[in-house]
């Protein structure tokens, strides 16, 4: 039995049901805690620090209104989009778009490769940052290999989470362009973290609710 996440565009014309909603929104729950655990705990213990998404929310806020938001409405929005935003976003993303996972993954990695060859070109690109390539280049190319569709697809999506929160969001908040500038070690920890979190929320979604081909 296997699972198609690559619906035909146009499948967005029916309303997802409720219990369509509740797996989406279990899968974002549980997802969300792996990223927790990842961000708060095993992140502080390597690199002294956690990961701080409600910095981000603060910076977006402020960078674009001026107005400084308090750290718990940061932190509820955190939870807002890790459990209800990002899921609804791979139910509109998988259901509408043929060969949605391909296209992610050659849009992050190509980006990615871009951003670093220019560091390279810049004399800043460090040995860590350039293992770093290579395990998102590994990580990447597993498509190729992998005989589990479903599986590909939900590591894309988590990728593609990474590259959203520090390529897209960071800079909007006026933040490096996917941390790198800070080093690396953030930037590094926040795609496991990722890919953990939308792994973990897709593959959920799809094993519970998923429409079967």
């Amino acid at each position: 039995m296997t699972l198609d996440t690559t619906m035909r565009p146009g499948a967005l014309s029916v309303i997802p049901n409720r219990r369509t909603l509740f797996w989406l929104f279990v899968g974002g729950f549980l997802g969300l805690m792996a990223w927790e655990i990842w961000a708060r705990l095993i992140t502080s213990w390597i690199l002294g620090g956690p990961l701080e998404p409600a910095e981000l929310v603060i910076s977006l806020v402020r960078t674009w209104t001026g107005y400084e938001l308090a750290r718990l409405p940061a932190e509820a929005a955190h939870y807002a989009i890790g459990i209800f935003g990002y899921p609804i976003l791979y139910f509109i993303v998988s259901r509408s778009l043929r060969n949605w996972a391909l296209a992610l993954d050659i849009g992050v990695w190509s980006i990615f490769t871009v951003f670093l060859a220019a560091l390279s070109l810049a004399g800043q690109l460090t040995g860590g940052i350039a293992l770093f390539w290579a395990i998102v280049t590994g990580v990447t190319a597993t498509r190729f290999l992998n005989p589990n569709s479903l599986v590909a697809d939900c590591l894309s999506w988590g990728s593609f989470t990474w590259f959203n929160a520090l390529g897209i969001m960071a800079p909007l908040a006026g933040l490096p362009f996917l941390l790198v500038a800070w080093g690396g070690g953030l930037s590094f920890m926040s795609y496991v973290g990722h890919v953990i979190f939308g792994f973990i929320a897709a593959l959920v979604f799809e094993l519970k609710a998923g429409q079967q081909r």
